[in-house]
């Protein structure tokens, strides 16, 4: 087996497809961690600029700031739920876009009985945390039948600021917060979730481009009697075949993490943190990405064989990591291909969540090799069907065949 998987590994070298894929991880990585942006919202805040109002005289407004506590969160929200119903509209998301719906008389109960809640909340904040006001919202979503705007992580209910003494107590909060983060140890962790966040996006569509012709491309060069030979097991054929695409792949984001780790404690200043850095990034690396490219590659494997074809799979896998997309925060039930985590922050939102991402990344582990024990099994019924095709033909053509004819006897005088 371990000859297959070298052999494999060498053709994956000879791939130009596997060139573009790592053209397109390290793009993602360049314009969308590795940026000044990125690095902003992952560093030290600004301490010594003055706020400065980009409103007007008569509008004054500073920016935006996220609820820090749950009256603010409560109070926003109950805001936003104000809006929909003054408006008798909400949005709802189908397929990653969102879509007007008139609200019925029964949606408007629904959000009546939320602002409800909110307002009791807004009576006593201190005896809520912002998780169980989050959830209030969540609940709106899940009567509403799914994919709202009030899905948790697609709203962050942030409101303006719009005088100058609140505009300097939000830098105060905002420099609060760095300090507890880096006293927390949450500082590298969160930049490692932020990384896999949008390294994530190309290892959900692009390996597939090159797992689905994996189990054809030997078909295709005519080497039938090789690949269908007995001598050959389907489970080392296949597996063989995506253990060499997946380390070859794998070894491609585990390098980038390599390179996030050591560029993001460079970039920052952490003296000394290089090493921590790096295993933090590899970790999450691991953990939350990799599933994810591994069952894409034996998503495109299976598919080939089930449907005979390498189109139909990228089209399905596309279309599974386009409803993967959103929310950027939240909702990792076990149809979601891809961990989406777009914040270096909200550790407290990370941590109410940590159990439902670990039971969907061990879900697509376990997927993963159902998927590649199915695509052997379906490979083995082709092989089957071929073997029977090739001993059909073989007495067809015993039986076409014309008896040699009998030499003639010498003719004397």
């Amino acid at each position: 087996m371990m000859a297959l998987i070298g052999k494999e590994m060498r053709m994956t070298l000879r791939s130009l497809v596997f060139y573009l894929f790592i053209i397109v991880t390290c793009f993602f990585y360049f314009t969308s961690y590795a940026t000044e942006e990125t690095w902003g919202e992952v560093g030290p805040p600004a301490v010594d600029v003055t706020p400065q109002n980009i409103g007007t005289a008569e509008h004054p407004y500073y920016g935006w700031k996220k609820p820090a506590n749950t009256l603010e969160l409560a109070g926003r929200m109950k805001t936003e739920i104000g809006f929909d119903l003054g408006s008798g509209i909400i949005e709802k998301l189908r397929l990653g876009f969102p879509v007007k719906n008139t609200l019925d008389a029964g949606e408007r109960e629904i959000l009546t009985e939320a602002v409800s809640k909110l307002d009791a909340v807004l009576l006593a904040p201190e005896q809520y945390t912002m998780e169980e006001v989050y959830a209030i919202a969540g609940e709106i979503d899940k009567r509403l039948g799914g994919n709202s705007m009030y899905k948790v992580g697609l709203r962050d209910y942030s409101f303006p600021v719009e005088n100058y003494d609140d505009a300097v107590k939000l830098q105060e909060d905002i420099l609060a917060d760095y300090s507890a983060k880096v006293e927390a140890g949450e500082l590298l962790p969160g930049a490692a979730r932020y990384f896999s966040d949008y390294m994530s996006l190309p290892a959900g569509m692009f390996p597939v481009f090159i797992s689905a012709f994996l189990l054809l491309r030997d078909r295709s060069s005519r080497m039938n009697e090789l690949i269908y030979s007995r001598r050959i097991s389907p489970w080392v054929y296949v597996s063989s075949k995506f253990l060499a695409l997946g380390i070859m792949s794998s070894l491609v984001y585990l390098i980038v993490a390599v390179l996030g780790g050591w560029q993001t404690v460079d970039t920052l200043g952490l003296t000394g943190q290089t090493g921590q850095a790096v295993g933090i990034f590899l970790g999450y690396t691991a953990w939350w990405l990799l599933p994810t490219l591994w069952v894409s590659i034996a998503f495109g494997m299976f598919g080939s064989m089930l449907f005979r074809r390498g189109i139909v799979p990228i089209a399905l896998q596309i279309l599974w990591w386009f409803l993967s997309l959103l929310p950027l925060m939240g909702s990792y039930g076990l149809g979601r291909l891809i961990i989406r985590f777009n914040s270096p922050n909200d550790y407290g939102l990370y941590r109410g969540w940590k159990n439902e991402i670990a039971l969907n990344r061990s879900f697509y582990l376990l997927l993963t090799v159902l998927l590649i024990a199915a695509a052997a099994w379906l490979w083995e019924r082709n092989r089957s069907r071929l073997d029977s095709a090739g001993m059909t033909a073989k007495k067809r053509s015993r039986r076409r065949s014309p008896a040699a004819p009998a030499a003639a006897p010498e003719g004397g005088r």
